[in-house]
């Protein structure tokens, strides 16, 4: 009986890397701006649909079985069956349900808080960025990466091993991200102060708990996914441990 891939063929040799470079989907970014509720909820079911349509012919040909993800927004706390959060803390994704939680108080925030033009652009390409990077989780839990890597890291001796397990899985989510966006770039479009902004927001991202990629690194994954557009350059399970600090 054939045991089937092991959890470091699921990681390092996962079928995903394979598949070849992902097509863009003519995606727009919604005319509605997160000022409110109601223009978070468009911008979200804008991406939602973009990243569906970009990422279920990827998931089919690496063996996956594509689901789309539901999409939660919330401000306060929220319980899921992966923990209760905080609105203090960042969006998040949960394999239990397959859910992308987005977090309002900071979108939201983040566009009304600040009146110069170039922070609203910020704001608007952070939520992008961190709407695909979610989504990006859910892309490695439909073809086997984030249950395998849950098994690995559970095994791990040092908590040092298991932090840089965490490193591989966000960064290559933040990857995973940037495929999409770059695929997109010029329908969505990313250029002028986008294109500046988002530069300036995948090199000076923070890692408070050292689990998520410095910001250099995580700037060199990133763009490693808007160059090729391809799930091969986010190996980061396969990477050297100086390219995941």
């Amino acid at each position: 009986m054939n045991p089937g891939p092991s959890d470091t063929d699921l990681v390092v040799r996962n079928k995903l890397y394979t598949v070849g470079a992902i097509k863009p989907v003519g995606c727009k970014e919604s005319r509605s701006r997160q000022t409110s509720v109601a223009g978070a909820r468009a911008n979200y079911r804008n991406l939602v649909a973009c990243l569906n349509k970009a990422w279920a012919p990827m998931v089919a040909r690496a063996g996956g079985r594509f689901r789309a993800p539901s999409v939660m927004m919330f401000s306060g706390t929220v319980s899921s069956p992966c923990g209760t959060h905080s609105d203090s803390g960042p969006p998040f994704y949960c394999t239990t349900n397959d859910t992308i939680y987005m977090n309002l108080t900071q979108d939201i925030g983040n566009y009304n808080n600040y009146p110069e033009a170039y922070n609203k652009v910020w704001a608007r390409m952070w939520m992008l960025h961190q709407f695909a990077h979610e989504y990006g989780h859910h892309v490695q839990n439909m073809v086997g990466i984030f249950p395998a890597y849950a098994r690995i890291r559970y095994e791990r001796a040092t908590y040092a091993k298991e932090l840089e397990d965490s490193r591989r899985l966000e960064l290559q989510a933040s990857c995973f991200s940037d495929i999409f966006i770059g695929s997109n770039r010029r329908s969505y479009p990313i250029t002028g102060q986008s294109l500046f902004q988002w530069r300036f927001l995948i090199g000076n991202t923070i890692d408070p708990q050292h689990d998520h990629g410095a910001p250099a690194i995580h700037k060199y994954w990133a763009q490693r996914g808007w160059d090729a557009r391809n799930p091969t350059a986010c190996n980061t399970f396969a990477a050297s441990s100086s390219k995941v600090q």
